[in-house]
């Protein structure tokens, strides 16, 4: 508005603004306009004075974005705060706060529907968003090939944003400062960032994947220069990946400011004016003061004598105080549309305050193009500003002018290249980025502009303090990491941001070794861990990876493969664990079975293995390994406990992981002998029995069968002929000992008990019952002795079966197998694979045959003494000192004697019964 306008045209102007003055409904009477507290009043009453749309409250003021924004509620500003004092509304969503603020008016709707069960959770969201896990995994499950890894990308970043909204309305619902949604907000503000980073990827390397398949540029023939500053920056685009990339970062950047635009802002400028106005209350007063009018409420401070954008600093007077509000408060709404790439946004808000002047400011950054070509009669629209060189100079003033606000100078700064106004009002990570690479990408195209000559006049030129040097975007982070804001709320470490920063970096080294720096720390969250995988898998795919971090990448997998078991998700072990190399798919998918008892899920568990491609057989051999091993510390040569403890059992039921697959009875065979080595060794003989028994009988057939079926012949290879051999001597060994067992109580306990004789005297009834008693005693002793003689027989020839055992003896390898070399310690660490030797076997064996050998020897001493088969015990010592047999090898000096002490005591029983040592008749 000019101060020198014309009597007529001022008479004019002051009529139209009454008129408009009275249809807008503004103060006619009063001096002061509507006080900020009533005006909020006021519009609370109408909106609760109608039925509320939902739709209109969800959609908020309207931003013009195509972008997939989730619901946002306008937010009700705190009553009886200035904007000053009001809480910051330029909120990214990856700072560090409280998620989504709570409106008042939408809270009294949602409260009514608020679960009591769901408040009283503890951190109900945490436990919503485990269905994450799952789902990455159908969607990685989903999309195998490379030719749909974005389509992957983009449906990772669609499930998190769909869990972020649903965060978003659970927050909305709690009271606010609830006790129990500390940990759901932490999950809210990981989410959003997660999404973002999906975002970011699909976009950085779309692009860099699509230069990378594009032919170096060339030049071509007839190919003109670009004659105007829009065709000059968009060839600056086509031929430099820098500029694409770091506008592909802006993009990114107000892509995510844009999202939560409404969700975050305290105090819409659309609550506070209902005139279409600038300065109303300023116009009012000088209105009333060109009028003669009293101004009891003006108060002491000088206003300005005129309302044309420049009065207040030309003047050195200011505007009304409430003015003055409306205007800090419009003006950081207009940098917030800015900084989320909605200028068109922005200038409709100018409009709609009455600022149309500042509306048309926000058009002079725009490139100017002329699209006319010579021929006069096909004429287009001109778009952009030709006389950009002199905006920006200007602009570059405003924004140098520390008198103007924060707001207002971070505004032009934004769209100027100033950087040092812009960072004035960021004070968040994602914020200060963008403003360095806007600036960044500035100070390219001016640079590009000033050297391509497209203009018929001079440029007008570049203020003194425009940088010489050209930002690149390793130079933006660190000018951005040095910022004390950042520093101060470690803003910089927080992980997200680390991982948006190497992104964009293109350092996949340097992200994969924080990453491993995290998991030392061992304090990574478990969605941050997924994301972590996924991530390393797509780059995996896309050939980013190189040899020598593949490494780095395993140790992510593994981690994620450990969370993944604690939180006892068998689907996702299972896929996760089929990324990891071969050799780590066996140790950590077994270390996964290890701890499953119920059959149904260990079949489960097995099918789902068999379905992501992991070696079953491996892994079960590799489990019952584990189990077997698994002790308490006890030497199993040196701990002699003949019961079964729990440990043992759980180690014999391990052996049903064997049992499954008939094409695993050789495995199972030795998994089993080896164990029931353990047992016999501490003499358990129950728990080698039971273990035993578990052995489907036709397994030896089974063997035969399949190798038959797979070779040709029914020879066995020399390691499967072993393992079946050592099946059948443990066979043989059980059966003598119950043949013994049989035989002692046959011999001990079933013995027929003689009757007794009647005492002398006793009456004819007495003598009587003796005879008959006697005559029944003879014949169950007849009976015992025949049952005797066939118990001892059977007894007998199962001991003879051990003791001569054919081809080489009892637990002595018939075919000689290299690989069944000891390899000492190798077993107790754990680390015997399927398919590796077993070492200590042979230890093993020969320690078993140095214990039960010289037992069972005088086992079948026992039962020939016992049963006065004397000759037949003293023969004993020529089969135990034949060098056919080499028995005799088995025996250690004290078994040596003993069995020496029972020849002794056969033949001293020979000789009472008219026999010389030896057993022969005396003449």
């Amino acid at each position: 508005m000019a101060a020198t306008m014309p009597k007529g045209q001022t008479s004019l102007l002051d009529e139209s603004l009454a008129r408009l003055d009275a249809v807008l409904g503004s103060p006619g009477s009063g001096v002061m306009k509507t006080p900020r507290t009533a005006r909020k009043a006021t519009f609370a009453a109408k909106f609760h004075g109608r039925e509320p749309e939902i739709s209109s409250i969800m959609e908020g003021p309207g931003n013009g974005t195509s972008l997939a924004l989730s619901p946002a509620l306008p937010h009700t500003p705190h009553i009886g705060l200035s904007m000053v004092d009001s809480p910051s509304m330029l909120m990214m969503e990856d700072a560090e706060v409280t998620a989504p603020a709570h409106p008042m008016l939408m809270r009294d709707m949602t409260m009514e529907t608020t679960s009591a069960a769901l408040l009283a959770d503890d951190d109900p969201g945490v436990r919503a968003t485990q269905v994450l896990f799952s789902e990455f995994i159908n969607i990685m499950v989903a999309h195998p090939s490379e030719a749909q890894v974005w389509e992957e990308l983009e449906q990772y970043e669609q499930v998190c944003s769909q869990q972020v909204q649903a965060l978003d309305k659970l927050i909305r619902k709690a009271p606010r400062h609830h006790a129990n949604f500390t940990n759901t907000q932490k999950v809210y503000q990981q989410l959003l960032s997660e999404r973002n980073v999906w975002r970011l990827v699909g976009s950085l390397f779309s692009e860099r994947l699509s230069e990378e398949g594009k032919e170096s540029p060339m030049a071509v023939e007839g190919d003109s220069e670009p004659t105007t500053d829009l065709g000059v920056v968009a060839r600056l685009y086509d031929t430099n990946p820098t500029v694409r990339e770091a506008q592909i970062v802006i993009d990114w950047l107000e892509r995510n400011a844009a999202d939560n635009i409404n969700s975050k802002l305290y105090d819409p400028v659309e609550y506070f004016g209902d005139a279409h106005i600038a300065w109303e209350n300023t116009l009012k007063i000088l209105k009333h003061e060109s009028s003669g009018m009293v101004q009891p409420l003006k108060g002491t401070r000088p206003l300005v004598m005129s309302l044309d954008p420049d009065s207040v600093l030309r003047e050195g007077r200011s505007l009304h105080d409430l003015d003055q509000e409306d205007e800090l408060r419009l003006l950081r709404r207009i940098f917030i549309h800015v900084r989320s790439g909605q200028v068109d946004e922005a200038q409709e808000l100018c409009v709609k305050a009455g600022h149309h002047w500042r509306a048309a400011t926000l058009e002079g950054w725009k490139l100017h193009h002329d699209p006319n070509p010579s021929d006069p009669s096909q004429r287009q629209p001109i778009a952009g500003n030709s006389y950009r060189d002199v905006w920006k100079a200007v602009a570059w003033r405003i924004a140098s002018d520390e008198r103007v606000s924060v707001y207002e100078r971070a505004l032009y700064g934004a769209l100027c290249g100033h950087l040092p106004a812009v960072l004035g009002a960021c004070q968040e990570w994602q914020d200060t980025l963008w403003a360095y690479t806007r600036v960044m990408v500035d100070q390219w195209v001016e640079e590009q502009l000033r050297t391509t000559n497209t203009h018929l006049r001079p440029l007008h030129h570049l203020p003194k303090d425009f940088p010489e040097e050209k930002l690149s975007i390793t130079k933006v982070f660190e000018a951005a990491e040095r910022r004390p804001e950042l520093q101060r709320q470690q803003q910089g470490r927080n992980p997200y941001y680390l991982i948006q920063k190497y992104l964009i970096l293109d350092d996949t080294e340097a992200l994969l070794r924080e990453a491993h720096v995290w998991l030392g720390d061992g304090c990574i969250a478990p969605h941050l861990l997924r994301c972590l995988t996924h991530l390393v898998l797509f780059l995996r795919r896309i050939g980013r990876i190189s040899q020598q971090l593949e490494p780095l990448c395993t140790d992510i997998l593994e981690a994620c493969v450990k969370e993944s078991i604690e939180r006892g998700d068998v689907e996702q072990v299972a896929w996760y664990t089929s990324v990891l190399p071969p050799w780590l798919q066996v140790e950590w998918y077994a270390r996964f079975l290890h701890n499953i008892t119920d059959d149904h899920h260990r079949r489960h568990a097995l099918q789902l293995a068999a379905h992501v491609g992991l070696d079953t057989h491996a892994i079960t051999s590799a489990v019952v390994t584990n189990i077997r091993l698994s002790s308490s510390g006890r030497d199993p040569e040196g701990e002699v406990v003949s019961e079964t403890t729990a440990e043992d059992r759980v180690k014999i039921s391990a052996m049903d992981w064997l049992l499954y697959d008939p094409l695993q009875r050789v495995e199972a065979l030795r998994q089993a002998n080896a164990l029931m080595r353990t047992f016999l060794i501490s003499r358990k003989i129950g728990a080698t029995r039971v273990l035993f028994n578990k052995i489907p009988s036709d397994s030896v057939n089974i063997i035969m069968n399949e190798h038959k079926a797979e070779i040709g012949s029914s020879d066995l290879p020399p390691r499967a002929e072993n393992v079946v051999r050592e099946y059948f001597c443990i066979r043989t060994f059980l059966d003598a000992q119950d043949s013994f067992t049989d035989w002692f109580d046959h011999f001990h306990q079933k013995r027929p008990s003689a009757p007794k004789k009647p005492a002398p005297g006793s009456g004819f009834a007495h003598q009587v019952a003796y005879e008959q008693a006697e005559q029944q005693y003879k014949g169950e002793l007849e009976r015992w002795n025949q049952a005797l003689k066939l118990i001892t027989k059977t007894a007998c020839d199962h001991l003879y079966n051990v003791l001569l055992f054919p081809e080489g003896g009892w637990l002595v390898d018939s075919a000689l197998d290299d690989q069944d070399q000891d390899m000492p310690g190798a077993e107790e660490s754990g680390e015997l694979r399927p398919d590796s030797p077993e070492p200590n076997r042979a230890h093993h064996l020969s320690v078993l045959r140095s214990i039960y050998i010289p037992q069972v020897t005088s086992l079948l001493q026992n039962i020939l003494h016992c049963t006065e088969n004397y000759k037949e015990s003293l023969q004993l010592a020529d089969l135990i000192a034949s060098e056919q047999h080499q028995l005799y090898k088995a025996f250690g000096r004290a078994e040596l004697e003993r069995f020496l002490m029972k020849l002794q005591d056969t033949s001293r029983e020979l000789l009472d019964n008219n026999c010389d040592a030896l057993g022969y008749p005396l003449q």
